[in-house]
């Protein structure tokens, strides 16, 4: 076995992102993950519940399959006993969708037609972040000495007509700030260590970054096969030189496009050995592998945790080993069907990947067809210049190939059956066959329509 070699690991910290938001895991299978990740040597886990946790101050936010009160502390006390600190996400400022949708918070947004942005100049924006940790502390609270809140990517600050003039005259930090002071003096409060994505602060200046250092962490993120073409030397010297404590992310999965089916390995591997390897020279806090399950909480689901086990064994090996080897994903095959693993993931992750697989050759297939209202337009267009045999082909290949789409779509759901809960499979199939599968009905409709037409 080439992975796992180290007798003590590279580095301290070695996360793994769990992101609920995509194809959650059942109860049962939540379990089975942490075990999985302990034979991962994996230490942490950065929990981002979203809609899954079962919220009780504002419980219109819980999705219909919300984990229970129960379900959550039994999944702490688990990966207490397993040695894995959890670092639960609130997002307390973008990608806030998931409250911001419904009617309760609209009046909270940035910007009124988009669900992504909270106003920090909204009276209720704190306080409404302010119950989500309040009830996530009431579960988490004697097991957490950290806490993330997000804070990534929220892309129309400064945009409403006060937040505008309030960055005309104190600039963006110290409104991006002013959301999020109140909730790190309240954690600060309670004795847990903030953390925030770092993007947000990448062009701030020294000055606002040496007020920030000692109140919160940073958790600098690149996904790229090279990360450190976007993070530089001299943004992390500026972090350094301003006293702030930062952490590196990774990803294993949900990095390589907002449908895709499976990970990029090459991209993940390369991803995961660069960081590994700067995490040292870099100082960095600890190291977590993200694993997105959408782009935002309203895009499709993007590729699953189950058709990425071995990504997430190679992110483990990265963090324990500080590298990989030249075989790393045969080697993450093979770790997986031997052993514990053999229980926890073996055929069965083989099953989910093959059957990602085979829905992704598919999608990129199917968008290398010719347009279908070409056929359409062509075959029912000017009524003397027929070419009925050649649109009648390729328009029964076009409506063929969807069905041969819903057949694999089955053989995925079967995959997969047990591990996520069935309503989320069928969203997931939805997201990637739905429309072509109206499309082939509608276009069988017109060509049986236009078939009786002509032979009239």
């Amino acid at each position: 076995m080439k992975l796992f070699k180290r007798k003590t690991p590279a580095i301290a910290i070695r996360g793994i992102h769990l992101d609920f938001k995509g194809l959650p895991p059942t109860p049962k299978r939540l379990f089975e993950v942490l075990d999985l990740l302990a034979e991962a040597r994996v230490n942490c886990v950065l929990a981002e519940w979203e809609d899954m946790y079962p919220w009780k101050r504002h419980p219109e936010v819980r999705c219909e399959t919300a984990y229970s009160d129960a379900t959550v502390k039994r999944f702490l006390d688990r990966a207490a006993q397993l040695g894995i600190e959890v670092i639960p996400l609130v997002q307390c400022f973008g990608h806030m969708e998931y409250m911001l949708k419904h009617k309760r918070f609209r009046a909270m947004r940035e910007v009124a037609d988009s669900p992504g942005e909270l106003c920090p100049l909204h009276p209720g924006a704190v306080g409404a972040v302010i119950d989500m940790i309040e009830d996530v502390l009431e579960t988490h609270g004697e097991h957490i000495k950290r806490f993330h809140l997000g804070g990534d990517e929220v892309w129309s600050l400064g945009n409403c007509p006060k937040c505008k003039r309030a960055v005309a005259r104190d600039g963006k930090a110290a409104l991006y700030m002013k959301q999020v002071s109140p909730l790190l003096d309240m954690l600060n409060g309670r004795g847990l260590a903030p953390i925030l994505w770092d993007d947000m602060m990448r062009k701030w200046s020294a000055r606002d970054l040496k007020k920030l250092a000692p109140r919160a962490e940073l958790m600098a993120w690149a996904y790229g096969a090279d990360p450190f073409e976007r993070l530089t030397p001299a943004l992390f010297a500026k972090y350094a030189k301003a006293g702030v404590n930062v952490w590196g992310a990774s990803a294993f999965r949900g990095a390589d496009g907002k449908i895709a089916n499976v990970p990029d390995v090459d991209t993940r591997i390369a991803d995961l050995r660069a960081w590994a390897g700067a995490a040292k020279r870099l100082g960095l806090v600890g190291l977590v592998a993200t694993g997105w399950g959408r782009y935002g909480h309203v895009a499709a689901p993007c590729d699953g945790l189950e058709a990425s086990l071995h990504t997430l064994v190679l992110a483990g090996a990265s963090m324990w080993d500080g590298k990989l080897p030249p075989d790393a994903e045969a080697e993450a095959m093979r770790f997986l069907k031997t052993g514990r693993r053999k229980a926890l993931a073996g055929e069965r992750f083989v099953k989910c990947l093959e059957t990602s697989r085979v829905i992704d050759r598919w999608r990129g297939q199917l968008a290398g067809l010719p347009d279908y209202t070409d056929h359409i337009a062509e075959f029912a267009g000017e009524r003397d210049r027929p070419s009925e045999r050649e649109s009648e082909q390729r328009l029964s290949s076009w409506t063929s190939y969807i069905r041969r789409g819903k057949k694999r779509s089955a053989e995925w759901v079967r995959a997969h059956a047990g591990l996520v809960p069935r309503v989320w499979l069928e969203r997931y199939v939805e997201s990637r066959f739905g429309q072509g599968l109206e499309i082939a009905r509608f276009m069988e409709e017109k060509l049986s329509g236009i078939i009786k037409r002509r032979r009239k």
